[in-house]
């Protein structure tokens, strides 16, 4: 490992013009009015002028915007670690640590051992009958009255109740699960007291999930919870604590980015027909266009790292405990590995995005998402011949990326 890491290329921030503008080497503010207006623009400047930014929100950190610097960050563990926090504004925490996002080496390969059986493909694949009827049955409405919001009253059911059938419990429970994770999520930069109680109701519902498995485990094959408790992390058995703090962390991450991930591809349909009948009748293709909208609209905008000692990145000093933010979103734009980044391009090759991440860290449900993603635009497609965008679209901006609101009009098949 070297001694620091370093940017490619000379990265010097750039000052301001004298005209005036943002100084984005001191003053980025991710939430004020306007930043993500046109997030493309924000980040092509930033990129242009100061790659390494600086906020003073949240009691300070760093943001990278180019492609080289986040996969480098992403890639050095040991100089950056998600042990102290990995999302900026830093979110509440019960102490015990998410497994394996919050955890560095050895345990996190330990633990990514133990889970990576329940992700493969042909396990995933189980869940496709599940996911397709809840796509179809969700959609109905919609397509009964000819408009709907396509994020609020579709989008958003599948995800949730793909968390619910992973971790064998009643779809019931979606609903519950789904209020607490969002009502956190929103709370966590204006709301830290009741991010924190909603953190909490969340960990209790972990923790009486495992403890259900503990005295009644069920098929370890299948069961993701009764396997990492009967088989335990790197030849140890495991504390229902631990396993807890596993299924706490799934619940959130995957609810949320996966949602926006679903609503931001049928957002770019609703605003491309040609796009929309070129996939009905070429549906082989989809695959690819979802890798394109994953890269064009990372739904998990940014998370972070945390300075493990003093380092130079981009000729900035990034200090020991500096959070430093990961702005996928602008990675996955960058034209110096994504020529004309801005255009979708299902034909890209390579297409190298960070959607998903990058490094030990990079996401450990991608097969999930990604069955997700191709099932939902399956069941839209299929059961339309059109549908558009009729009414404001309101957006979810930090730190992840997508439509809360999509109101759109629809033409049954």
């Amino acid at each position: 490992m070297n001694d620091k890491v370093e940017a490619v290329g000379p990265l010097s921030p750039v000052p301001p013009p004298a005209g005036g503008g943002t100084d984005w080497a001191r003053e980025w503010d991710p939430l004020a009015p306007g930043t993500f207006d046109d997030p493309a623009a924000t980040y092509a400047e930033m990129r242009a002028r100061c790659p390494v930014a600086q906020s003073d929100r949240w009691g300070g950190f760093w943001a990278l915007t180019r492609y080289d610097d986040v996969v480098a960050v992403a890639a050095d563990y040991e100089t950056f670690t998600t042990a102290v926090q990995n999302l900026v504004p830093r979110s509440p925490r019960s102490g015990v640590a998410r497994r394996p996002l919050q955890v560095d080496p050895p345990e996190h390969a330990q633990f990514r051992r133990a889970m990576n059986p329940y992700f493969e493909v042909d396990r995933v694949a189980l869940l496709e009958p599940t996911l397709r009827e809840v796509a179809a049955r969700f959609l109905q409405p919609l397509l009964d009255r000819g408009a709907g919001d396509l994020a609020e009253e579709w989008a958003r059911h599948l995800p949730i109740r793909a968390v619910c059938a992973l971790l064998r419990v009643p779809e019931g429970d979606a609903e519950w699960i789904q209020s607490r994770s969002r009502r956190y999520v929103a709370s966590i930069a204006s709301d830290p007291e009741t991010a924190n109680r909603l953190s909490g109701e969340l960990d209790d519902y972990a923790r009486r999930l495992v403890a259900t498995r503990r005295a009644s485990p069920i098929d370890a094959h299948l069961d993701i919870v009764s396997g990492l408790l009967e088989q335990g992390i790197g030849g140890r058995p495991v504390g229902d604590e631990v396993v807890a703090s596993f299924v706490r962390g799934l619940i959130v991450a995957a609810d949320r980015s996966t949602t926006h991930g679903i609503s931001n591809g049928a957002l770019h349909l609703a605003r491309d027909p040609r796009l929309q009948e070129y996939l009905r009748q070429h549906p082989g293709r989809l695959p690819d266009a979802i890798e394109e909208l994953v890269r064009l609209y990372a739904p998990s905008h940014a998370t972070a790292r945390t300075a493990t000692r003093d380092v130079e990145l981009g000729g900035c000093p990034i200090k020991q405990g500096d959070p430093v933010a990961l702005v996928w979103m602008a990675a996955n734009r960058d034209p110096e590995v994504f020529p004309d980044p801005d255009t979708f391009d299902m034909d890209r090759r390579p297409n190298r995005h960070v959607g998903f991440g990058h490094g030990i860290h990079k996401c450990g449900g991608q097969t999930v998402a990604r069955l997700q993603l191709r099932v939902a635009l399956e069941v839209l497609l299929g059961s339309t011949s059109h549908f558009e965008v009729v009414g404001p679209v309101a957006y979810q901006t930090w730190p992840e990326y997508g439509p809360n609101q999509l109101p759109v009009r629809l033409v049954q098949r």
